[in-house]
């Protein structure tokens, strides 16, 4: 995705998408669906703020550790690296661990919406 406005729209997508989910049933599809709002989240702030987050996700990960607070940056990290492990490595998750992403995850979209009121 190359603009602002894209990732917007996507991260908007993925915020409904991640309301029809059932996360007591499917915990580890509703932290994959969480990652992907906070990847289109932080890279519209980047785009908005004139950088570039690249194509990789340490790329990525470098880009929000420039634009986001050093909390957020590592809440991203690991929200990351918590939905690689229930996509690839990890056969569960639990609603339990997806409630608590959603907390990690807050204050970003909360720093996001004082760059980009849009933001939702």
């Amino acid at each position: 995705m190359n603009t602002m406005q894209e990732h917007i729209d996507k991260a908007v997508h993925n915020r409904e998408f991640l309301s029809t989910l059932d996360a007591s049933r499917f915990p580890d599809w509703a932290i994959v669906a969480l990652f992907y709002r906070a990847l289109h989240v932080t890279s519209a702030v980047v785009h908005a703020r004139g950088d570039d987050h690249g194509t990789s996700h340490p790329s990525r990960q470098r880009a929000v550790e420039r634009h986001f607070g050093s909390d957020n940056a590592l809440a991203y990290e690991q929200l990351y690296s918590r939905s690689r492990l229930v996509r690839y490595d990890q056969l569960s998750a639990t609603e339990s661990e997806y409630e608590q992403l959603v907390s990690s995850f807050l204050p970003i979209l909360t720093e996001a919406q004082s760059v980009m009121a849009v933001i939702q």
